[in-house]
């Protein structure tokens, strides 16, 4: 499967596309769909449970929409490989006779891989807290930026938040945008400016106000 992606034309990566589509799409959806809970990972169970659930026996073509399904939701390719590789070994050991049965060891493997939830915790002995935001084009990073920054804020936080993406069109525009709504400051410059002199900025203007956490986009 993974041939099909990436063996033909090795100079072209679909997840890549896919990211960048996605981040195009992000920032025009409504509040209410962008700020869901976990609504990409649902969306990737969703996929998932009409993939498995829909077939009766497993087949080398449910192994083949896992992989694709899995790629197409920014899994990994790495990490794509070694779930199909568990989960055969599983099917195998356990006698797994149906999509269901692989789809709840596909939530148990995912659960694991992900550990345990864990909370944020904001040094009361620094006066600046910063947090750097990573990951690949169409992740959500934006977005999640923006609800860790609501929930600091509720949580009694004085949040300000850095655009370091002075790259992807629209970025800046997206990150003022939640800001304007969450009522969280936003530090700022022209589009294809130095990153490292926002953050720079970013953290001086955070010194200056007295904020005590720093959350960075890039």
């Amino acid at each position: 499967m993974l041939n099909r992606f990436f063996g033909q034309k090795p100079q072209e990566d679909p997840k890549q596309n896919k990211g960048a589509a996605q981040e195009r799409a992000e920032t025009s959806p409504a509040p209410e769909q962008r700020f869901g809970f976990l609504g990409r990972t649902r969306q990737l169970f969703n996929r998932l449970g009409n993939t498995v659930q829909e077939t009766d026996i497993i087949t080398d073509d449910l192994w083949d929409e896992l992989e694709e399904s899995l790629l197409g939701a920014d899994v990994g390719p790495s990490t794509t490989l070694w779930l199909i590789d568990r989960l055969r070994q599983r099917t195998e050991a356990e006698n797994f006779r149906t999509g269901r049965q692989v789809q709840q060891a596909l939530h148990e493997e995912l659960s694991t891989l992900l550990g345990k939830p864990s909370s944020l915790r904001i040094s009361k002995q620094s006066p600046l807290t910063v947090i750097l935001v990573i990951g690949v084009n169409g992740s959500g990073k934006t977005t999640s930026i923006a609800k860790m920054a609501y929930n600091l804020s509720r949580e009694g936080h004085k949040v300000m938040l850095a655009a370091g993406d002075t790259f992807r069109a629209a970025a800046i525009d997206q990150l003022q945008e939640w800001g304007r709504r969450i009522d969280v400051p936003v530090i700022a410059q022209n589009p294809n400016s130095d990153p490292g002199a926002v953050v720079y900025d970013a953290i001086q203007a955070a010194t200056g106000r007295g904020s005590d956490v720093l959350i960075i986009d890039t």
